[in-house]
């Protein structure tokens, strides 16, 4: 009954935690979108085009899911929406700091008359280097992880190993309120020292 209540309960956080890593995922593969995005902006900038044909040309290569919110931009700017209220509606609509960034350069830009190009060339860069940042610091705890994953098996590989070699001494964990417990009580400590771990070797480029 112990067992599987804390098995339960562990169970129960599975759906929390896929959902936050596809989360994680799809936030991570938008901000790559919006680097690209920016670069092509500035390339089209460059030659001298519009900043409205600049952005046609984004939305007609960017992939979804970032490409679906740079042609609701574009048909929220044709049916007349005004381009900085537009731009703070795609910032509710992406929730990235890194496009709140980019809604505040160009509606700063634009008020003040300043060069669009090099503004949003500064801000590509500056996206850039720090995903550069975050790469070396994942390749930096890459280590770490690794140990803090294998040191979180060890007590279920040890288990199964004693479960061939000893088999008398593993039924009785299973089968007895004392063996139970202290199975539950590993889950419980495996569960906080991975969390610990985790929140030792992650470290956030804010």
């Amino acid at each position: 009954m112990i067992l599987g209540a804390v098995l339960a309960g562990l169970l129960a956080f599975v759906p929390w935690l896929w959902g936050r890593m596809k989360e994680e995922k799809r936030r991570q593969r938008v901000a790559a979108q919006l680097r690209e995005s920016l670069q092509s902006l500035v390339r089209a900038l460059r030659i001298g085009v519009g900043f409205t044909q600049a952005l046609e040309y984004v939305a007609r290569d960017c992939a979804d899911p970032l490409g679906s919110q740079w042609r609701w931009l574009l048909q929220s700017l044709q049916v007349g929406k005004s381009l900085p209220q537009t731009l703070d509606e795609l910032s509710g609509r992406v929730p990235l700091k890194e496009m709140r960034w980019f809604v505040a350069a160009v509606q700063i830009t634009q008020s003040t008359g300043g060069s669009m190009a090099d503004v949003l060339d500064t801000l590509a860069t500056t996206l850039q280097e720090r995903q550069t940042l975050r790469e070396k610091i994942a390749a930096l705890t890459a280590q770490g992880k690794a140990s803090g994953i294998l040191i979180g098996a060890m007590p279920f590989l040890i288990l199964a190993a004693l479960s061939f070699i000893a088999p008398d001494m593993v039924v009785p964990m299973f089968t007895s309120w004392l063996g139970q417990a202290m199975l539950a009580g590993v889950l419980v400590m495996v569960g906080i020292g991975g969390l610990v771990i985790k929140k030792i070797v992650t470290i956030r480029v804010d």
